[in-house]
């Protein structure tokens, strides 16, 4: 079982974050998740990492059980002033760091700006640029989660419909973890509804990457073009976010050392559409790169 911590963003806000330690390594994997996930998003590949090396599942502001941001300053660059806030608390020196999709992007970000040099690096099902149909539909989902449930087993049934690759055990973890008692007593979605509309430009609905209030499209295509350690995208064969030219794009024409894998039998989400193949993956990617 993971040990559950809190660290203190640059502002203030109370951070949550998830460590599985391993005493006999002295490199960490940092795993970023994305939109509407948490930390326990990870627990099928941290529990596999974990026999290697130290883990890390960051919750990001108003997402699992980090605190809600009442000035909703749920931004790429506040993002990454979170993650570095975490980073600069801990011990370890070799990172291997692997974000999924929001995550990725403020990965890439974080990388750039803070000048890390990680070990390794994975992006999973995204990219400077992302499908409208995808994006799209994210906002869509986002935005039409009620306001709570009756049970976990409602939350469970919700997410089914949204998740539809997903494989029964892992859709039902996800709503496990995925809810919380309000001061009312009700069950409520862990992720703050204003982070939706902190993304997207308010009354647009184009559902594109140019549509997103911070899109930072050009500075994440440079920014991967300057990561140099050894590098894994991951696209699910069937997403409706990474298009496969802006796969192929990054991987054999803008970062320098990178290697393209198409998980079978998944959509944007593949840790829960495929985990046996992608854990499997990510888990063989990481001990290559191993110190």
């Amino acid at each position: 079982m993971p040990e559950s911590c809190f660290f203190t963003a640059n502002d203030g806000l109370k951070l949550h974050y998830l460590f599985w330690p391993n005493p006999d390594s002295q490199d960490c994997c940092l795993l970023i998740h994305g939109f509407t996930n948490d930390a326990h998003i990870w627990d099928g590949l941290a529990e596999k990492l974990q026999k290697t090396h130290n883990v890390i599942a960051v919750d990001m502001r108003g997402h699992g059980d980090s605190e809600w941001d009442a000035e909703a300053k749920y931004t790429h660059p506040q993002m990454v002033e979170d993650v570095y806030a975490l980073l600069k608390t801990l011990p370890f020196h070799h990172w291997h760091i692997i974000g999924h999709s929001l995550g990725s992007r403020v990965a890439t970000l974080l990388i750039s700006r803070k000048q890390l040099k990680p070990a390794s690096f994975v992006i999973i099902d995204t990219g400077p640029e992302v499908r409208a149909v995808g994006v799209n539909k994210v906002r869509m989902d986002a935005e039409s989660t009620p306001t709570s449930f009756a049970t976990v087993e409602d939350f469970n049934h919700y997410l089914s419909g949204i998740y539809l690759f997903g494989q029964p055990e892992r859709i039902m973890a996800m709503a496990r973890h995925g809810l919380k008692l309000n001061d009312k007593g009700k069950l409520i979605p862990k992720t703050d509804p204003a982070f939706t509309a902190a993304l997207w430009k308010p009354d647009s609905y184009r559902g594109n990457s140019d549509d997103l209030k911070y899109p930072l499209t050009d500075e994440l295509w440079q920014a991967l073009s300057n990561i140099h350690c050894p590098c894994l995208i991951l696209k699910g064969q069937a997403s409706a976010i990474l298009a496969k030219k802006v796969a192929e794009k990054m991987a054999n024409e803008v970062i320098p050392n990178a290697t393209l894998k198409v998980i079978p039998q998944a959509g944007h989400a593949m840790m829960v559409d495929n985990p046996e193949m992608f854990e499997m993956i990510v888990v063989d990617f990481v001990t290559q790169q191993t110190i």
